[in-house]
């Protein structure tokens, strides 16, 4: 780790966080950067020809866009956004004829449907904040801000090893790029919810119970999960909501 100064990464953190919840996420952005230290090709990063330089973690202009894209990150909000995108007026053709609905329950399917798919797209980075709120302080580092490839949380094992764990809402969610298992690291992958019932006896279509070994013991669980979620909706909803 040439040139690697936990102290300079510890501070340039600490002139960034503005409360005292994020006081405890600096020794998770201390640990990821001595993870892109070792690993500075697990970086990810947009560049252009205006700007083709990808940030280190050995030169503290480029820890102060680390660390605030990490904090951005963070505190970026959750919670569902109004719809955007404008529907196709065939899918409810489509409905009408195929189905027998009529042209009033469409519109209401339209817009319900809209709002359905607003809430799902926030699914996968509330569980990511759940887990966090939970295994945070037990050894595990979440990679909030999107700037490590293909990882979520960062953790050691007891021989001082590296382990990563990448972190799916559902089973049919994982593409080639995040499940790529880089050199010197141990990625242990797991999954929400199954997308098909496919195996007899399943009692769940929740995936908790084969939680990595290393996630397990900190009482992680649907319900908690649920709990979670309502609890971060209520705090972020919209005033006039």
């Amino acid at each position: 780790m040439s040139g690697f100064n936990e102290s300079l990464v510890r501070e340039t953190a600490e002139e960034l966080v503005i409360s005292d919840d994020e006081k405890s996420l600096i020794e998770s952005f201390v640990i990821i950067c001595q993870f892109l230290a070792e690993h500075p090709s697990a970086i990810s990063w947009r560049t252009s020809k205006a700007n083709p330089h990808k940030p280190t973690v050995v030169n503290q202009n480029d820890l102060f866009q680390l660390a605030k894209k990490y904090f951005e990150g963070y505190r970026r909000s959750d919670f569902p956004v109004e719809p955007s995108t404008i529907p196709d007026p065939m899918v409810s053709i489509i409905m009408r004829e195929a189905y027998g609905y009529s042209n009033q329950e469409c519109q209401r399917i339209k817009i319900e449907h809209q709002y359905a798919m607003c809430a799902e797209n926030c699914v996968g980075n509330l569980l990511e904040r759940y887990i966090d709120s939970v295994l945070r302080g037990n050894g595990w580092n979440w990679c909030c801000g999107e700037f490590i490839k293909a990882i979520d949380f960062l953790g050691k094992n007891n021989d001082g090893e590296w382990i990563a764990l990448q972190i799916k809402n559902r089973d049919n969610s994982e593409n080639s790029s995040s499940s790529a298992i880089r050199d010197g690291t141990k990625i242990q992958k797991w999954f929400r919810s199954f997308s098909k019932d496919t195996k007899k006896g399943r009692s769940s279509f929740t995936n908790w119970k084969n939680l990595p070994p290393l996630m397990q013991g900190y009482n992680l669980n649907e319900e908690g999960f649920k709990e979670f979620v309502i609890q971060y909706i209520n705090i972020h909803k919209p005033k006039n909501s």
